[in-house]
């Protein structure tokens, strides 16, 4: 059964912000952001300037001009260079955000076609499948880059993201805070600690099961 996937509002919007930096595009204003599904039950509203994670009509790719521009602007630059890692790693991230998460999953698998080892790719993956609703698949994949290599703060990352998904709180908040933990000066680290903030606010103390 299908779940209902919360992709990506979160983590794209500090990937794609970092990947097009890296891949030699700008983008104007606010980060774009896009929409997902917080698990029903959950009572959390985010901090102010944060990435949403909730349902919001507002917040359809068609709503976002940021996010298509840059879209187009990738597209460009991949169909003047398809062999451009960088580049397609920074399309598949946009393609995530704008909530095509099959084609996102073909460029990811493009890029690890040739480069087993990208981590990069191989995290991200993990969500393109989480969005493809292959949940399992994905958690084994995040789980074996994890073992790999313990310091993947974006595995982490995408890991909680996965446990917030499955209604999993003391788990995706674990996750997180080791996120944060391994560097919070980047934009992953700090969006990370904000959500053990936020979870931490909306409970009143920390839950014991949420230290790593």
């Amino acid at each position: 059964m299908r779940k209902q996937y919360a992709v990506a509002g979160v983590v794209v919007a500090v990937l794609v912000a970092t990947l097009i930096v890296v891949a030699g595009t700008r983008s104007s204003g606010n980060t774009p952001t896009a929409s997902a599904t917080v698990p029903k039950g959950a009572d959390m509203s985010l901090p102010p300037g944060h990435p949403s994670i909730g349902p919001s009509s507002s917040s359809s790719p068609q709503a976002e001009p940021d996010a298509d521009r840059t879209l187009t602007i990738l597209k460009a630059k991949y169909k003047k260079d398809p062999g451009d890692t960088k580049t397609i790693l920074a399309l598949a991230d946009a393609y995530l955000m704008n909530e095509r998460p099959a084609k996102a999953r073909a460029l990811y698998a493009k890029v690890l076609k040739r480069e087993p080892d990208n981590e990069q790719a191989k995290v991200q993956y993990a969500m393109a499948l989480h969005a493809t609703g292959n949940d399992e698949q994905a958690f084994a994949l995040l789980g074996k880059v994890i073992k790999s290599d313990p310091q993947s703060q974006l595995a982490h990352y995408n890991l909680a993201i996965l446990y917030f998904s499955d209604q999993q709180s003391d788990q995706a908040k674990s996750e997180w805070r080791k996120a944060a933990a391994i560097d919070p000066t980047t934009s992953i680290g700090r969006s990370a600690a904000n959500f053990v903030n936020l979870m931490e606010d909306s409970t009143g103390a920390p839950h014991p099961s949420s230290t790593p």
